[in-house]
């Protein structure tokens, strides 16, 4: 190719990311606009974090929504089982447009926009394809399940950039050896982790790929490029003659990553004497997702084994197969993943896709067989962002494969003209599933919501110190502004206990905890609970009730 064939190419690409940036914006600024309030506890959680940034509280939280680590009371530090970069752009996007929810929208929508440029980026550089790239970073504008996620306030926009990102420059970094991509690695995997916790799985699978590079791990039967002299190798031969420049840059990925974490690992230090918190893994001896709100209950591993092991295995194995579909429905929105399997088999050799693929192994296993419940609840649809780019880009690859397969045993078959009709195809059926399931959950995001009800009723007959014990805390607190805690999952008795001891004056009960059903189905039943009003309709109906001791002239 001459230069000035060379010339046009980059400057195509140019025109395909700017027209793909805008249209990225565009439909981001159209699926934020209907959502006016945080839908789901994670949202509210980092919208108040933001806030009491903004309003000069630091890192504190005025609500206790679990029990893992006897808290002492309210308020309380904060970010010690979620982590703060979300509500840290929460914050900086309070201080330049106000505290408002639209406000708190605006950073992961400008992040979110940029996914779709890295997805064009990963997939063109894997295939050398203009099609490849134009279509993976469609589907990233859209991206299926996670549309509406990418807008709201919560970590799959930080994440799935940084953790893109630091994926990206790994694999260039190994197939250059260039510091520049080692450092840019490490300091996208330490914003990765002050997005999520379980975001240090990104330096561990760069440092992986990295010994797997040096054939310590598994060989590259392709050539690959020297990272000493720069010249093609042998995979399988001078391996040692690249150990010693490779292990530099990870050494420099690594410090790199230290780094952007250190801050927040030495408030963490001053806060709670450890620079790292312990809360989320506990978890691991979960035997029941509920058990994360429980009061006075053991989490260890002889409670653990106490499960049984015929519990555990079974655990595990339903961890296994529910976080397979995660992946498939949420990584290749159904429809992309039988060729997306395709290209994973056929880019399994590729230096560039190494980080990626060990990540994602990584992620599943630890999801699946060590934190199980909080995994298949959440946690690995969440850190699945970061591996996008690679999973599109795979699919997109996978295609071309099928459609050759499929050409060489029906001679009717137009290589090239069926490539470019399957691609517009998938890509349109991901669009369409997106914005059924954006239609779908809007509702969530929207509307009067049942604690906003009972919240103006506690103004009007309740003192703004007293607290109120709810189900969701944090999105009780971004309605009411008022201290509240997370009813615990256990027995009515244990329940009052806890009001008692941080002297909790309202419980505001829903359907949510089966312990709680007698209660919840005859309010006015108990004479420790005194029922003052319902709020709400059908299913979501929630009643107040204040502590019996307290006298009618409290409320």
């Amino acid at each position: 190719m001459n230069e000035t064939a060379i010339r046009a190419t980059r400057a195509t690409r140019r025109l395909d990311l700017i027209v793909l940036l805008l249209v990225a914006l565009l439909v981001r600024g159209l699926t934020a606009w209907p959502m006016q309030q945080p839908g789901y506890m994670d949202a509210a959680y980092y919208v108040d974090g933001g806030l009491s940034l903004y309003e000069g509280r630091g890192f504190t939280e005025p609500f206790i929504w679990n029990y893992l680590d006897d808290p002492e009371g309210v308020p309380r530090p904060s970010h010690l089982y979620w982590m703060p970069l979300a509500s840290i752009l929460v914050w900086l996007s309070f201080l330049l447009l106000g505290p408002t929810y639209r406000a708190a929208q605006v950073p992961f929508a400008l992040l979110s926009a940029l996914l779709p440029l890295l997805c064009y980026v990963v997939a063109y550089e894997t295939t050398r394809s203009r099609r490849h790239a134009l279509c993976a970073g469609v589907l990233a504008v859209f991206g299926g399940f996670y549309l509406a996620y990418w807008v709201t306030p919560d970590n799959f926009a930080p994440f799935a950039l940084a953790g893109g990102f630091c994926l990206w420059a790994a694999g260039r970094a190994l197939k250059t050896g260039q510091p520049l991509w080692f450092a840019a690695a490490g300091m996208c995997a330490g914003m990765a982790h002050l997005a999520r916790a379980d975001g240090p799985l990104l330096l561990l699978a760069v440092l992986a790929a990295g010994v797997a590079e040096t054939g310590l791990g598994v060989a590259d039967p392709v050539r690959t490029h020297d990272l000493a002299s720069g010249e093609a190798s042998d995979g399988r031969c001078g391996r040692w003659w690249r150990w010693q420049p490779l292990a530099r840059g990870l050494v420099l990925c690594g410090a790199c990553y230290l780094l952007v974490v250190s801050p927040w690992l030495v408030r963490n230090q001053a806060v709670i004497r450890h620079p790292l918190a312990t809360l989320g893994a506990r978890t691991v001896w979960l035997t029941n997702y509920d058990d994360l709100f429980g009061y006075g209950q053991p989490l260890t591993l002889q409670s653990y084994l106490a499960w049984g092991w015929g519990n555990i295995l079974r655990s595990k194995l339903q961890g296994l197969w529910l976080n397979g579909q995660t992946v498939i429905a949420a990584g290749w929105a159904i429809c992309l993943a039988p060729v997306g399997l395709i290209g994973v088999w056929r880019l399994r050799r590729r230096t560039e896709f190494r980080a990626a693929w060990l990540y994602g192994g990584l992620l599943y296993l630890v999801m699946s067989l060590v934190f199980t419940y909080p995994g298949w609840r959440g946690g690995l649809l969440h850190s699945l962002v970061a591996l996008v780019p690679f999973l599109y880009a795979a699919a997109l690859a996978g295609l071309d494969v099928f459609v050759e397969w499929m050409a060489a045993r029906r001679h009717t078959w137009r290589v090239p003209q069926a490539q470019r009709v399957l691609a517009v195809g998938l890509v349109v059926l991901v669009a369409l599933l997106s914005a059924v399931l954006y239609a779908r959950g809007l509702s969530k995001f929207r509307g009067s919501h049942v604690y906003s009800d009972a919240a103006a009723w506690l103004d009007e007959n309740a003192l703004p110190s007293e607290r109120v014990m709810v189900n969701d805390p944090a999105s009780f607190y971004y309605y009411s502004r008022r201290e509240c805690l997370s009813i615990p999952n256990a027995a009515l008795d244990t329940v009052l206990q806890v009001m008692q001891r941080y002297d909790v004056h309202y419980l505001l009960l829903d359907s949510h905890y089966l312990l709680l059903r007698g209660l919840y189905e005859s309010p006015g039943s108990s004479d420790s609970l005194v029922l003052l009003r319902g709020f709400g309709q059908g299913e979501e109906t929630v009643y107040l009730l204040r502590r019996a001791e307290l006298g009618a002239g409290s409320g």
